[in-house]
């Protein structure tokens, strides 16, 4: 589980890492921070200074109840062929395929594939250039008079378009100008239904090729590496999610209103300072995000408060077992999270949290990997222990193997 528990911690839009107060091993791990609603590590805009310190006593906040050898069932985690199948069948609707027809004069609704170059006092201007685009004619989808102005016309016809952006253009440096289009039809073409079994190379290679796919089999493979990919996270997060969940049930906890209000104004003051930085008020949020004051008020605190009492049951369990940052292993650690969340370089990371907050991470992260490696854990049924121990029994049996043929060798 390494470097994962900084995802857990995250989640809920909140960085609560906390320490108490009269034991000089935990005195400095008194940190809260605020983390943006991304996962990307990089500061934003609307950014507030790190969490005041909030002074406790851990040990008075948990009561610990059994925390080892906990029992955790959840589902399937594998990556069924159907699942591949269903996640390239989403792709291709943003995708669509054409084919040519042996049209060769261009009408209203007919889908033009053309060549054309955008002219501004002679001079093509960015974003004005495409070859071999597919446009649908009376989609309105090019200025007016681009579309009417090619219905009529011949396959490998060319032909001037003088038009004019219309006042209210996104591109000021466009708007209202008068330019000139030179088009040239390629052909006409009509859309076809691309489905999962009747993907072809072409097809692949002609839409996929900047994802690093040239072919069918190499879009197969590589979707399902990242299907696998996401359902490991998911596996891992909600594997910490439904471990700490019991903890809440076997461990008593009581959260500081100080710390609690503290952390509350704070993440409150991290959304103004956002939602101020994007020129809006915060009756414009409540209105975007569908809900009220009281309600955004309440799943605050609720989110606030489940967040710090994870984190108190890590930091009580990590005082119990006496775990603690070893400098090498904390070292490791910077730079994972550093990588893992697009950090300009370590010390960005210490000067947006502070080494506090880190190092509780990092601990934090070894008291999971605790947990979860004494929890009797089940996916779909199977045992998870027992698995990781036949795949290293298999492995220490192959490379025995291997060994003994060096020797026979």
């Amino acid at each position: 589980m390494k470097k994962k528990i900084l995802v857990l911690l995250l989640a809920a839009g909140v960085m609560a890492l906390t320490g108490g107060c009269g034991d000089k091993e935990q005195e400095n791990s008194k940190q809260d921070n605020v983390q943006d609603d991304s996962e990307d590590g990089s500061q934003e805009s609307g950014a507030v200074s790190q969490p005041q310190q909030v002074d406790y006593d851990v040990e008075k906040c948990v009561k610990l109840g059994d925390y080892m050898g906990l029992e955790i069932s959840l589902g399937s985690y594998e990556v069924t062929d159907e699942d591949v199948k269903n996640n390239i069948e989403s792709m291709l609707s943003s995708y669509p395929a054409y084919e040519d027809t042996d049209k060769t004069t261009v009408e209203e609704g007919d889908i033009a594939n053309i060549d054309y170059e955008g002219l501004k006092d002679g001079v093509a201007f960015e974003g004005g250039t495409a070859q071999g685009a597919n446009l649908e004619i009376g989609s309105d989808s090019f200025i007016d008079g681009f579309e009417d102005g090619l219905i009529g016309k011949k396959v490998g016809e060319k032909v001037a378009l003088d038009l004019t952006f219309p006042e209210e253009y996104g591109n000021t440096e466009l708007a209202g100008q008068a330019v000139v289009f030179n088009v040239t039809v390629n052909k006409i073409v009509k859309k076809v239904d691309m489905t999962y079994d009747t993907l072809t190379d072409a097809y692949v290679a002609d839409n996929f090729v900047s994802q690093g796919y040239n072919n069918v089999e190499e879009l197969k493979k590589g979707v399902r590496g990242q299907l696998e990919s996401n359902n490991e996270t998911n596996k891992q997060s909600d594997t910490q999610n439904e471990l700490l969940k019991q903890l809440r049930t076997t461990c008593e906890i009581e959260v500081p209103k100080e710390l609690l209000d503290t952390r509350i104004q704070e993440y409150k003051q991290r959304v103004l300072a956002n939602v101020e930085a994007s020129n809006m008020t915060m009756e414009d949020y409540y209105t975007q995000m569908q809900t009220t004051e009281d309600d955004f008020n309440e799943q605050v605190k609720q989110m606030i408060q489940e967040s710090l009492e994870n984190q108190l049951l890590l930091e009580a369990i990590a005082k119990k077992e006496n775990i603690s940052a070893d400098e090498d292993g904390y070292e490791e650690y910077v730079k994972s999270v550093v990588t893992d969340f697009n950090f300009e370089s370590e010390e960005a990371l210490i000067e947006q949290y502070g080494e506090d907050y880190v190092k509780n991470a990092y601990v934090s992260d070894k008291t999971m990997e605790l947990l979860i490696d004494n929890a009797k854990i089940t996916y779909d049924g199977k045992n998870d222990t027992a698995e990781k121990e036949d795949a290293q029994g298999a492995k220490d049996s192959g490379d025995d193997t291997e060994k003994e043929t060096e020797k026979a060798e």
